[in-house]
């Protein structure tokens, strides 16, 4: 027996910490930091851009990566812009605004591509350009500002610095991507806390030991109304002359509809504690979005920026309701045509625009009905305020009118976890005269399968809504970034729904559900068990249709629009 041969010993790394190099990257990570090669390695570098020649030393090695920061940029890429906010690169509310706005359309564009790909081992997805904003500025219309009082008596109010939980003050530039009315309240209760008495005598919170008053300044605006609510999360039961502050900011801000106190006596990162009492005014506010009005509290979830919210929920119910309603609605088009369109210019073989356009899809009849003349049936999962799931209903109730079928032609069932959120839901719609939606409070996760043993006939009411029976002609799913739990994807699979339309605000989220749905065999799908078996086969959707839009202009987030339809046979 020969003698084992040495081991051989592991080659050095290419790059050491502290080491000053020169970098080209050439395209940026999901975070948005750009990614350069160094001898073979990974080199990760924030605040640059593809195409820039920069010096940068190591901060961090990895067997597989590096992270660097750059000490000068050397030569600017084609795509670097100068950043108009001066506070870019030391706050962490942006990552892109040193990076050209179609340049960000694009990156977007192939982050949603790279996913569904890589994560979700979906072959050639059809996605979009990117739909933009203009001018992508001032549009969050909620802003939650960590409040800390420094050494001196003043206050740093603003974002955390990357990776800390420091403060960076927004001084007087406010904020380039907050709505205006945000920065003015944030500016008068500035000079509350460092000029009058009672505020001066305000403590603001110490996360390490769990000390201090005031916490964060949350602010709400209404973008088509005006209307701003203030809330002030507190670490207690109340501020040193809290109603004078209320009248306070009310004076120095005319729009402020109502200020509250939040109360968040936990620890944690968690902004919002359980109990919001109102100080002065109302506790919400009112906006208008897709021709629909909404009351929004300071607890429920409300796109943050409603401009591109209408362009991403018209796509969203172009796709869930194409072929159902009279003509074209106020916020209707043709998607199939558009899906037909961009395959052409993608090289691909067009597609039939019916596809997601005017055919009828199986079990489905004319507007505002299913098959049978049953009345059509949409569920909207994770449904928040109502916002889609009143905005389909209103789509409907017109395309119905317009053939002269009775109300009751259409059924939209909207599914939130949060009570606040789901009180609101109800009060939007009386507030816009809309019938046939039912409103169920509970987690997606619990309700869609007691939905989908309805469907088989099986036990499982209890919503108080009236016995269902058959499959919803749709499904909305609109989860958080950390995606649909695997019990709601089994019971997508049960019910098989002709159509599903995911909205998504995380790519690698997005494209993991979608393996489930679309039974991709990707590793990255989570097992889903004892679901999906309809009349003896599993349900099996292609992906037929994917728009990103920039809800989020300058940040690295992209939100999309994915159209599923189910394969028959």
């Amino acid at each position: 027996m020969s003698p084992a041969s040495p081991q051989a010993a592991p080659s050095p790394a290419p790059l050491q910490v502290g080491q000053v190099v020169e970098l080209e990257p050439h395209a940026l990570a999901a975070g948005g930091d750009a990614v350069a090669r160094y001898g073979g390695m990974a080199v990760f570098v924030p605040w640059v851009a593809p195409g820039d020649r920069i010096r940068a030393r190591v901060t961090e090695v990895k067997p597989r990566y590096a992270r660097a920061a750059a000490e000068a940029v050397l030569a600017p890429g084609p795509d670097r812009v100068s950043p108009t906010c001066p506070l870019f690169a030391r706050c962490g509310g942006c990552r892109l605004q040193h990076l050209s706005y179609p340049a960000q359309l694009a990156w977007k564009r192939r982050l949603v591509v790279d996913a569904l790909e890589r994560v979700g081992r979906l072959e050639a997805p059809p996605v979009a350009e990117t739909l933009g904003m203009d001018p992508p500025w001032f549009y969050r219309n909620k802003a939650a500002l960590p409040v800390r009082r420094l050494p001196g008596g003043r206050v740093a109010m603003g974002f955390f610095a990357p990776g800390t939980h420091t403060v960076v003050d927004l001084e007087e530039h406010g904020c380039a991507i907050q709505h205006p009315v945000i920065n003015q309240v944030a500016a008068a209760l500035r000079r509350w806390l460092e000029e009058d008495p009672d505020g001066r005598a305000t403590s603001t919170y110490d996360e390490e030991r769990h000390q201090g008053l005031l916490r964060h300044l949350v602010v709400r605006v209404g973008l088509r109304t005006g209307e701003a609510l203030a809330g002030l999360v507190i670490n207690g039961d109340g501020l040193p002359g809290e109603e004078r502050l209320a009248r306070h900011l009310q004076e120095q801000v005319p729009a402020l509809a109502g200020v509250v106190k939040n109360l968040n006596r936990r620890r944690g990162n968690a902004i919002l504690g359980p109990e919001t009492v109102p100080i002065a005014g109302r506790p919400w506010i009112v906006d208008r979005l897709g021709g629909l009005e909404f009351r929004i509290s300071l607890e429920s979830f409300y796109q943050v920026n409603p401009v591109q919210a209408e362009r991403l929920y018209q796509v969203a119910l172009d796709y869930a309701l194409a072929g159902r309603e009279a003509g074209s609605a106020a916020m209707g088009s043709n998607p199939g045509a558009a899906v037909a369109e961009r395959d052409t210019a993608a090289g691909r073989p067009a597609r039939d625009a019916g596809a997601t356009g005017a055919r009828r899809d199986p079990g489905t009849g004319d507007a505002g009905t299913a098959a049978g003349g049953r009345p059509f049936w949409l569920v909207d999962a994770y449904a928040g305020i109502g916002t889609l799931a009143l905005l389909a209903a209103a789509r409907l109730a017109a395309g119905t009118a317009g053939r002269g079928v009775a109300g009751s032609g259409y059924r939209v069932t909207a599914i939130e976890v949060v009570p606040e959120a789901t009180a609101d839901a109800r009060v939007n719609a009386e507030r816009n005269g809309l019938q046939g939606v039912e409103f169920i409070n509970g987690a997606v996760e619990d309700v869609l399968p007691r939905l989908a043993a309805e469907s088989q006939g099986g036990a499982g009411g209890g919503d108080g809504a009236a016995a269902r029976g058959g499959r919803p002609d749709g499904i909305l799913l609109d989860p958080p970034r950390k995606g649909c739990e695997p019990a709601a994807l089994a019971a997508c699979l049960e019910l098989a729904p002709p159509r599903i339309v995911y909205v998504s605000c995380n790519p690698v989220t997005l494209a993991r559900d979608l393996a489930v749905l679309c039974d991709t065999g990707s590793p990255a799908a989570p097992a889903v068990h004892g679901s999906g078996r309809r009349r003896g086969r599993r349900a099996r959707y292609r992906l037929e249709a994917v728009q990103p839009v920039d809800m989020f202009p300058h940040t690295a987030h992209v939100e999309c629009a994915a159209l599923l339809v189910l394969e028959e046979g």
